[in-house]
Order: structure tokens, then C-alpha cells, then sequence
């Protein structure tokens, strides 16, 4: 499963590229630093096997039930080729027929940066604002048959505010 990630981010960080190239506001698209890969799996028996496979080469493993899907976040203990530390695993949502493998790259904004005046600057780029429950907000970038998440902060601290909001749940219920 590695190779065939590497490969499938190697390939979206060239579609990327040809993105940034053709944007009006290159500097901004340019300050965007990839934080994490996201693969998406048939079911839960193939989501189970990627885990499998790729929890020997993590520090941390988180998974959670989310809109009727398991998701993992796997942080390595050594960076992918492309620099990245973070694969985010994703069981395609029951009845949906999403493509699976390499779905999106998660993208860092700047602090301080008001991405959404920039991205309507850009009236040949499809975008959208979107979000997954309390903790979890980006704006998508739709390019090339493909994906970028914008996101103010990582899918790290996404995972992090769900503990401790579970937390609250387990002291109220003490």
C-alpha cells in the first residue's frame, strides 16, 4: 500500500503544481503546505488492511466512527516522500460509489490569511466551504478530477478536540 501512495501523491503533487501555476495569486498557493494524505477505501475490510498495514510504521493511531464510516489518522515515525507525516485513512461511506485510493491532500493556510477573498479572486477555480461536525472545517478546492482541503489547522487538532470532547462525555457521566 505505500508504494501505491507514494505514487498517487507523486502524481497529485504534479496536478498541484499545474494548479499553482495557472493561479492569478501564485505567492498564496505557494505558502500552502501539504500536513496530510487522504486514502479512501471500498469498505471496512480493505479500511482494516491499510490500517494493518501501516500501524507498524506509526507513532500514533487514532480511529473514529464519523457519518456512518470509520476514519483513522496515522501519524508516522518517518515522513513519506513527499515530506508528509500524516495519512488519513477513510472507509467510503455506505451506498457511495467515490473512487478509493488517494483522495485529497490536506493544505495548511497561513495564519491570518483570508483564503476565502483569495479563492473567489480565482473565478476559474470551483471551491466550497465545507465541514464534518463541530471540529472539522476547510474549504475544498476541486481540480483535475481531484481535491485540496484548506484548513486552518491539522487534522491532528481535529483529532485531539473529538478526545477531549469525549472527555467532558465520560466525566459528566462519572
Amino acid at each position: 500500500m505505500i508504494d501505491e501512495l507514494n505514487g498517487a501523491i507523486e502524481t497529485y503533487q504534479a496536478k498541484w503544481q499545474a494548479l499553482v501555476t495557472a493561479r492569478q495569486n501564485k505567492e498564496f498557493f505557494e505558502l500552502l503546505k501539504p500536513t496530510a494524505a487522504a486514502w479512501k477505501t471500498k469498505d471496512l475490510d480493505e479500511f482494516n488492511g491499510a490500517v494493518a498495514q501501516l500501524q507498524p510504521l506509526c507513532e500514533q493511531v487514532h480511529i473514529a466512527w464519523v457519518n456512518e464510516r470509520w476514519l483513522g489518522t496515522l501519524y508516522l515515525r518517518e515522513p513519506l516522500p513527499s515530506g508528509l507525516f500524516v495519512v488519513k485513512l477513510m472507509q467510503r461511506r455506505p451506498g457511495s460509489t467515490d473512487a478509493i485510493g488517494l483522495d485529497h491532500l490536506d493544505f495548511l493556510l497561513p495564519e491570518n490569511s483570508d483564503a476565502k477573498s483569495i479563492l473567489v479572486q480565482e473565478t476559474d477555480l470551483k471551491w466550497t466551504e465545507e465541514k464534518n461536525g463541530e471540529h472539522c472545517k476547510w474549504l475544498s478546492v476541486w481540480f483535475d478530477d481531484t481535491e485540496a482541503k484548506l484548513r486552518n489547522d491539522t487534522v491532528l487538532q481535529v483529532c485531539a478536540d473529538e478526545m477531549l470532547e469525549y472527555q467532558e462525555r465520560l466525566k459528566e457521566n462519572l
